[in-house]
């Protein structure tokens, strides 16, 4: 299928379409517009298909005059369920195959109830024949996806695809990085969507419920700006007015934000090994004035909002208006994953009956002569049917004895697969909030233990990132001895030992001279181990220990 299609990204407040090119090389925007979602017509990415809902959005696809006759629209929900899995290397065409196969062991639910769509991450292993294909299985309940089959048929359009809204946004930003790895952000009314891609590849997604309707509310109810009745206009004015310096607006802006510096804290400490370069905002939330500058004073990366994007062109699709809350919408269209009914049956079934009807030579000699040939293989073929058949038979038996003594394991393994997800989301929590100021008192005790006996500790402000020590001294070789103690410490990196001060005091009565000064150091991460410890293990684990 090609040409052009609606895209439709169906939000909490707003409703955003696009018309654009279908899986073309070229991603160019014909129209668009965006329209208020009724209040109850969406709820975590499930739909419900008013009268009045589908006439507005028939009349606003009508009145901007968008002619194309498919449909194409992109979810976000918390509902969609998906999973990092590895398959063997097979062909592309085996990959569905092999995914359902195994969908079971991915998703411990009724899969029955659920489409599947998957997206290759890339590829595992160097050698040939070992390697391994990375994949994103994602399950959508089939009740989720049925209300878009029933707006598609009210809108009187030609369903093509049903996309994830990750793998939309992922469309757009993957050219923008090519190399290296960065975060992308999408933040919307009530959902916040972060992907982390390197080199292209996407591989790492999460869904927040936290977005910026409160701040949009908050803009609503105040007297500040004026005309700011509707989302759209409290948009424009937070678009416009520097909104980020207000308190209240802060105050409602505080969860997102807290939220998506959770989720970079978690990707960054289980990918030590990947250096995170920039992070890109988009969606409604990034055409808040000043959102980048709020959001870089809380997290500790450079932020820019994304704009340019290589291929796209999208700045000159919008040359009056900011793209970010159609980004979806425009990615959904060039490679959807494709949650949608499968056609294909019904159409080999109208081909082969189409060509029965096909002919007009007379061709009943050959098939009476095909016949009798027929008819003498069929006599064989049934004499071995009927011996494979009771073999069958015998085999049969034999499985569904089987079945039935291992029936009542089935309970114990899907138990087993619920605790132990539920145990892996508790410890990716838990290793969220380990910090070094669990171990203070440790930290307390070697400080005790390694500084020389005369120096005072005249204060201690330690925080989850490092710590600030004012101490007092006779002379200053006893701060440098102390300052090259401090850095023996395995909770601190030696490098980020420094002073940041020394004074030397004289006291007028007695004429004795003491020395202030203030160090500051960075904690080592929590999973750090010294080498030689780290040697120890190892030579434990290869049994080369002494």
């Amino acid at each position: 299928m090609a040409g052009k299609a609606i895209s439709i990204e169906i939000g909490y407040s707003l409703t955003r379409v696009c018309e654009v090119d279908y899986k073309a090389k070229t991603h160019r925007v014909y129209r668009r517009f965006m329209i208020p979602t009724p209040e109850g017509v969406m709820n975590d990415g499930v739909l419900r298909v008013t009268p009045e809902y589908v006439e507005e959005l028939r009349k606003a696809i009508a009145s901007n005059k968008m002619k194309a006759k498919q449909v194409v629209f992109t979810i976000t929900s918390g509902r969609i369920n998906s999973r990092e899995v590895m398959i063997p290397m097979v062909k592309d065409n085996r990959i569905a195959d092999v995914v359902a196969a195994n969908a079971s062991e991915y998703f411990p639910v009724d899969l029955s109830q659920f489409e599947l769509a998957h997206n290759i991450l890339g590829v595992v292993g160097e050698k040939k024949g070992q390697q391994q294909y990375k994949l994103l299985v994602m399950a959508a309940p089939k009740a989720l996806l049925a209300n878009y089959y029933d707006l598609a048929k009210e809108l009187k359009l030609e369903l093509a695809a049903i996309d994830y809204a990750g793998n939309s946004v992922f469309q757009v930003a993957k050219d923008k990085v090519s190399k290296g790895t960065s975060l992308v952000v999408k933040i919307d009314e009530r959902s916040t969507l972060v992907l982390a891609i390197q080199n292209s590849v996407l591989t790492f997604t999460r869904n927040l419920p936290y977005g910026v309707d409160e701040a949009f509310q908050t803009i609503i109810d105040s007297s500040r700006w004026t005309k700011t009745d509707t989302v759209v206009e409290a948009m424009d004015a937070m678009a416009l007015n520097e909104c980020t310096a207000f308190p209240e607006i802060v105050e409602a802006l505080e969860p997102v934000v807290s939220n998506i510096s959770r989720v970079v804290d978690y990707y960054v400490s289980h990918n030590a090994d990947v250096q995170v370069e920039k992070i890109y905002i988009t969606g409604v939330g990034a055409d808040i004035k000043g959102m980048a500058e709020f959001m870089a004073r809380e997290i500790s990366y450079p932020i820019e909002v994304l704009r340019q994007v290589e291929g796209w062109k999208l700045e000159q699709s919008f040359r009056t208006q900011f793209y970010g809350g159609y980004v979806a919408c425009v990615g959904a269209a060039a490679a959807p994953l494709g949650f949608k009914k499968d056609e294909k049956k019904k159409k080999k079934d109208a081909a082969a009956s189409a060509a029965g009807k096909k002919g007009g030579v007379n061709l009943a000699p050959i098939a009476y002569t095909i016949l009798g040939v027929g008819v003498a293989a069929g006599v064989v073929l049934v004499v071995l049917s009927v011996l494979r058949l009771m073999e069958a038979q015998r085999q049969n038996m034999e499985l569904m004895a089987q079945n039935s003594a291992l029936e009542e394991i089935i309970p114990i393994y899907n138990e087993y697969v619920a605790t132990q997800s539920t145990y892996n989301l508790v410890q990716s929590m838990y290793s969220m909030t380990e910090n070094r100021n669990e171990e203070l008192v440790e930290f307390l005790e070697e400080l005790e233990t390694k500084l020389p006996s005369d120096v005072h500790v005249v204060s201690l402000n330690s925080t989850i990132d490092g710590v600030a020590i004012s101490m007092t001294v006779s002379t200053k070789s006893e701060a440098a001895v102390a300052i090259e103690q401090l850095r023996t410490f395995e909770s601190l990196i030696p490098t980020s030992v420094t002073v940041n001060s020394v004074v030397e005091e004289i006291d007028e009565e007695t004429g004795a001279s003491s020395v202030n000064f203030a160090v500051a150091a960075i904690y080592q991460d929590m999973d750090y181990v010294p080498e030689d410890e780290a040697a120890a293990e190892d030579a434990a684990a290869d049994g080369t220990a002494e």
